[in-house]
């Protein structure tokens, strides 16, 4: 996975080039996660071990600005939404409220996102910025937006898809046999073709 990992990377960096080849250099850089500019914000993406890293910071070394993304609050509450889905609830009724509270969360982060962005970046300017796919952020319509997906991308989904395919499905939890109905018999055919 590391080697899909640094190509992925390299892939990224490679598109990069070529559309500052075409248009112009990156002038500015806005990263999810990251709440601080400048050299702050590099180390910050650092000590997240983040494989944007290295396309950060020789974006940086060649005179981009790393711009802060994200609100301190309102990151910290997506985050804190984030840990309360993955906690194993057991209602419907609480994981439906926790849901709606992560998008809520969620749609304020983008949008908080969306217009640093256009506060920030000047009209003859060139943006980066590093974030998930499927984001719902929606730029205005003097913005062009270019999207970076490498081919290695399909390679890293594949990757996963089979991982979680060919991980053991957890059985799920038996009824208690007081409150289930009789199961009515089935009865199977079993189709046989003689040769």
């Amino acid at each position: 996975m590391q080697k899909l990992h640094d190509k992925y990377w390299q892939q990224v960096e490679e598109q990069i080039a070529n559309l500052e080849g075409k248009l112009m250099d990156v002038t500015r850089i806005y990263h999810e996660f990251i709440c601080t500019d400048g050299e702050e914000g590099v180390k910050e993406i650092e000590r997240m071990n983040a494989g944007s890293y290295d396309v950060v910071k020789n974006m940086v070394k060649k005179g981009a600005k790393l711009m802060a993304a994200e609100s301190v609050e309102l990151l910290g509450e997506f985050m804190d939404w984030n840990k309360c889905l993955s906690a194993g609830i057991s209602s419907q009724k609480v994981i439906t409220k926790v849901y709606e509270f992560y998008n809520e969360a969620l749609k304020s982060r983008e949008e908080w996102i969306r217009k640093g962005i256009d506060l920030t970046l000047g009209e003859d300017e060139f943006g980066l910025l590093v974030m998930r796919e499927n984001n719902k952020i929606q730029f205005p319509s003097n913005v062009e937006v270019f999207y970076v997906a490498p081919p290695s991308l399909d390679e890293i989904k594949r990757w996963v898809r089979d991982k979680k395919s060919s991980m053991p499905q957890t059985p799920k939890k038996e009824e208690k046999t007081a409150a289930r109905k009789p199961a009515a018999k089935k009865t199977t055919t079993k189709k046989t073709t003689e040769k």
